[in-house]
């Protein structure tokens, strides 16, 4: 299971346990503007960071560079957001995967990606629990790859390599070495794998987030995997793209 998923899904569940004295009108509310806000940012326009609070604590989990905490929205700028966006020639570009609320709490859980100035890709994915008073964010922890963050400064992780999403080189015929298993992903994000003399043996809808691939069997099970070094590696297959 993808970790900030797990996170996120941990996170959600602690809420509803515990609940919350505010209302649903303001959950609902802190939703809606968490929301308007990322469709703003998607779109080039304002910045996410305006919904903080001037006293905000920010708080990166992890133990890389920029883990900790930070005490008001200046300082955060200053010594995270800043520096950061220094390390890149274009804006991260954020794609949203969820957004859920409970009391005074919005999750978010995105994945953003931008231009490096060492001419790479920068690729991360991020769950961010933040907490509301009075419309802006008192509080937040932000869960992410810290290791892909530290190496923006480095130049030295795979993540500065364009993700397979980016280069689409997932799409094809993947093979296991004794050519029983022929998985072949289609343009239009469907799968249709072959055992054997069986074919068609499953198919189904499958997506891809920077170098994972997630499936959904049209049976209903579901599955996942992951891109390295160009072989995937599936259900326990390891699979080759054949040329």
């Amino acid at each position: 299971m993808n970790i900030l998923y797990a996170i996120f899904s941990i996170g959600m569940l602690l809420h509803f346990q515990t609940g919350s004295t505010q209302g649903n009108s303001g959950t609902e509310e802190n939703k809606i503007t968490v929301a308007k806000a990322f469709e703003q940012w998607q779109h080039g326009k304002g910045s996410f960071f305006d919904l903080l609070d001037e006293h905000v604590e920010w708080r990166v989990s992890g133990n890389g560079s920029f883990s900790g905490s930070y005490k008001g929205r200046q300082e955060f700028l200053e010594k995270a957001v800043i520096p950061i966006n220094d390390q890149l020639t274009t804006t991260i570009k954020p794609k949203l995967i969820d957004i859920s609320a409970e009391g005074k709490t919005v999750w978010l859980h995105w994945q953003g990606t931008a231009c490096t100035k060492s001419g790479g890709i920068y690729h991360n994915e991020y769950a961010w629990k933040l907490e509301f008073n009075n419309g802006k964010i008192v509080k937040a922890v932000a869960f992410l790859d810290i290791q892909a963050l530290d190496n923006l400064f480095t130049n030295t992780s795979d993540t500065m390599q364009a993700t397979i999403e980016e280069t689409k080189g997932y799409i094809g015929m993947w093979v296991t070495k004794d050519g029983y298993i022929r998985h072949e992903l289609l343009p239009n994000n469907r799968y249709d794998e072959a055992r054997g003399k069986r074919k068609s043996a499953y198919q189904g809808a499958y997506k891809v987030s920077g170098n994972h691939i997630d499936y959904k069997d049209d049976t209903g099970f579901t599955a996942d995997g992951e891109f390295k070094d160009g072989i995937l590696y599936h259900a326990g297959m390891v699979l080759y793209k054949e040329k």
